[in-house]
């Protein structure tokens, strides 16, 4: 009779500790699962966030930098500073909500989000070809003539 009583105590010990560690499996199993779909799906990822920054960028050109393109010119600072933050609530907006929750969870966090953000922003406005070939032609008109145009 004591053995029945030690075994049933047992066996009732154990299906409690069994559902436990069915749990913890089901849990880590999933966490590894959506780690394999966001490394799965990162390239579509990064093509809809590259899109949206192109775009915001294109808009953002069109409005405040083409002109200083055009003159072969950088933005003053405080000019830059502005297109900066205006090229990030751009980007927030044609993205929407829900995938900046998702894109500042695949970054980390909000300040990496907009840190690779700004980084794009930076690299587009260095690369302008506008401008680049604005400046080789004023170069080649100064070459030409001799003279500094004004």
């Amino acid at each position: 009779m004591l053995t029945n009583q030690i075994l049933f105590y047992i066996a009732a010990s154990l299906v409690p500790m069994i559902f436990f560690f069915a749990i913890i499996f089901l849990y880590i199993k999933d966490r590894l699962d959506r780690r394999g779909k966001i490394v799965s799906t990162f390239e579509h990822d990064r093509a809809i966030l590259e899109f949206n920054m192109e775009k915001a960028y294109e808009l953002i050109h069109k409005d405040d930098i083409f002109i200083y393109s055009v003159e072969a010119t950088k933005l003053p600072e405080d000019e830059f500073d502005k297109a900066t933050k205006k090229f990030v609530r751009l980007v927030e907006k044609l993205l929407g909500p829900r995938l900046i929750k998702y894109y500042i969870f695949l970054y980390g966090n909000y300040d990496t989000f907009v840190f690779n953000l700004v980084e794009f922003f930076n690299s587009k406005y260095e690369n302008d070809e506008i401008r680049a070939a604005a400046r080789q032609d004023l170069m080649e008109n100064e070459i030409e003539t001799g003279e500094t145009p004004l």
